[in-house]
């Protein structure tokens, strides 16, 4: 059987992840949940990988966590199997454990030294979208929709969601987007900042690619300490990001990278990182 997750690392280092349910609209099983999170957190420590792109197989991105498989086990899920309905195993504590570990997925996405984009096509709902506001880029196909979704099985929300999306968009949007669980199309989404790009479906993967590309054949370091400013910048005040800063610019620039781009920079050529 096919894995609910392809991976793809090409040669000039850009990941690509594929959510690999599409007869489910790549809902988010427990096997799905599990192999993406030990693949983000391989990309993050995998000197190959300069760029994550996380998609959908089919139509869809992520419809969210799989509401049929709610409160059951799936076929990939030994230990749900085993203790499926041990008392201790469905307590208040065990789960809550459960949904934080799946959560460090978005954290992964978000903390990751490396750029990460989301390549949108289809529905992008609950726990789906969440992970699509983790990264640090996201392109959708004029096709694409949004919803929260949660609201409408009487939830309040998971896969962090509501940090990535309420930075993205302020609160009282966000609220708005979780109390009522509208969908919204992709030119809306464009509108209040919650995607980047909205770009022909013919087209999506040709520019997203593009996009990645460009990125992949910059300087990792550099990245690695820009991502890290401005992540502090989005919740850490003045004097946290006063004292990230400078050490940051002075190890970006002691690095070997910096020097090649000096070097190309004066005999006008395109540098050549190598991300030391």
């Amino acid at each position: 059987m096919e894995s609910e997750l392809l991976s793809n690392l090409d040669a000039a280092g850009i990941l690509t992840l594929t959510l690999n349910r599409p007869d489910k609209r790549n809902a988010l099983s427990r096997t799905m949940q599990r192999l993406l999170l030990d693949a983000t957190r391989d990309a993050g420590l995998d000197p190959e990988v300069r760029v994550v792109v996380l998609t959908g197989a089919g139509g869809s991105f992520c419809a969210g966590g799989d509401v049929n498989n709610f409160g059951r086990s799936d076929p990939g899920d030994a230990m749900g199997a085993k203790y499926a309905e041990h008392p201790v195993w469905l307590d208040v504590e065990l789960r809550t454990e459960r949904l934080a570990r799946n959560d460090e997925t978005s954290v992964n996405l978000h903390r990751m030294g490396k750029p990460t984009m989301a390549m949108i096509r289809g529905a992008a709902a609950g726990a789906g979208l969440a992970l699509a506001c983790a990264c640090d880029f996201r392109f959708a196909s004029e096709n694409a929709t949004f919803t929260s979704a949660f609201a409408k099985i009487g939830a309040s929300g998971d896969g962090l969601g509501s940090y990535f999306i309420t930075k993205l968009v302020g609160p009282s949007k966000a609220k708005e987007l979780y109390f009522l669980s509208d969908k919204l199309t992709a030119q809306e989404a464009l509108s209040i900042g919650l995607i980047d790009r909205v770009i022909p479906d013919a087209k999506l993967e040709e520019e997203t690619m593009a996009f990645a590309a460009r990125l992949a054949s910059g300087p990792p370091v550099a990245y690695r300490l820009i991502k890290q400013n401005i992540n502090a910048a989005l919740c850490k005040d003045l004097d946290d990001v006063i004292r990230m800063e400078p050490p940051n610019m002075i190890r970006s620039l002691s690095t070997e990278d910096s020097k090649e781009a000096v070097r190309a920079f004066l005999e006008k050529r395109q540098p050549k990182f190598s991300g030391r």
